[in-house]
């Protein structure tokens, strides 16, 4: 394999590998796989949400009493804000190993990148870590623990076993009035799964085939790195995934550095250069009103046992 020049890396890395950057981001985030995207145009883009529902009533045959009167009612709407913010990460690498790149190294470079703001992102949306201000929606666990949507692994014999759990707040987001859908959990979750099975002995976790999603529970599944995830928290997060919304401003982008000053490190002085890579996501729940009531919470989370 021919050598890469260090003034060609850029922009091969930008122009022949921006797939395999969003690939690796897309591999290292549970969010980007579950939930939906929508691309954002400007920083800042109000999603309607409905906060009134319309109500019906019976109507007599009456032409003088009020019961003969078609009634009125409203729909109104609030407002849901995504917010664009950034994501980045500098890789500093010596100059002698530019010099020697291939391209092995660049996929290397590419999914160490990738994966960086993949998790980044799934810390911030799953628990809250280093969540923006402007994403006013709470965390998935934050939103679950506040709306009282937690069930807490138990004994066998009560059906608050790990699976038991998964099911029951599944429960409590279809009682919210949501679509229970989609599941978060820690990678080791796969390993302790494969005896549990339903009342009719099938198993209750199916792999994915071909690229889709895990299933567990009837619930499409989401892996996420233990580097995000801490099992101490919550051992998976239920919820639907259509009322989840990840806003993508600008894909991953890449910048050759060589005169910067990175973590303190002055790239010149010490023959480096770096690989800045950055993308802009947002994020808002979509609580709101539906049939069971107002702001309802399309979460529910399972927390370990002695929490």
């Amino acid at each position: 394999m021919a050598d890469i020049s260090r003034d060609d890396l850029a922009t091969i890395i930008q122009e022949e590998y921006s797939n395999e950057l969003l690939a690796a981001a897309l591999s290292g985030s549970a969010a980007l796989r579950l939930f939906r995207t929508v691309n954002l145009g400007t920083k800042t883009t109000n999603l309607p949400v409905l906060a009134t529902i319309p109500e019906a009533e019976f109507v007599g045959e009456s032409a003088t009493e009020d019961v003969g009167k078609k009634p009125t009612s409203q729909a109104t709407w609030g407002n849901k804000q995504l917010v664009a913010e950034e994501i980045a990460v500098i890789i500093p690498i010596h100059e002698n190993a530019i010099d020697d790149a291939t391209t092995a190294t660049l996929d290397e470079l590419t999914a160490l990148g990738g994966a960086a703001i993949g998790r980044k992102l799934d810390g911030a949306v799953f628990f809250g870590t280093d969540k923006p201000a402007a994403w006013t929606s709470n965390d998935l666990l934050a939103a679950a623990v506040a709306a009282d949507q937690t069930v807490t692994v138990g004994d066998v014999a009560d059906g608050d076993d790990l699976g038991g759990c998964i099911y029951q707040a599944a429960q409590l987001v279809d009682e919210a009035g949501w679509d229970p859908s989609g599941l978060a959990a820690p990678r080791g979750l796969r390993f302790r799964l494969p005896n549990i099975r339903t009342s009719t002995g099938e198993p209750i976790w199916l792999p994915g085939t071909n690229g889709t999603l895990d299933n567990v529970a009837g619930l499409d599944t989401g892996f996420v790195p233990g580097r995000v995830w801490d099992r101490n928290d919550a051992e998976g997060i239920v919820f639907d995934r259509e009322r989840v919304i990840i806003g993508v401003r600008q894909d991953i982008t890449v910048k050759f550095l060589t005169e910067a000053t990175v973590g303190g490190i002055n790239l010149a002085e010490r023959d480096m250069v770096a690989l800045r890579f950055k993308a802009r996501y947002a994020y808002v729940l979509g609580t709101g009103v539906n049939d069971e009531g107002d702001a309802q919470v399309p979460v529910a989370a399972v927390l370990p046992s002695g929490s």
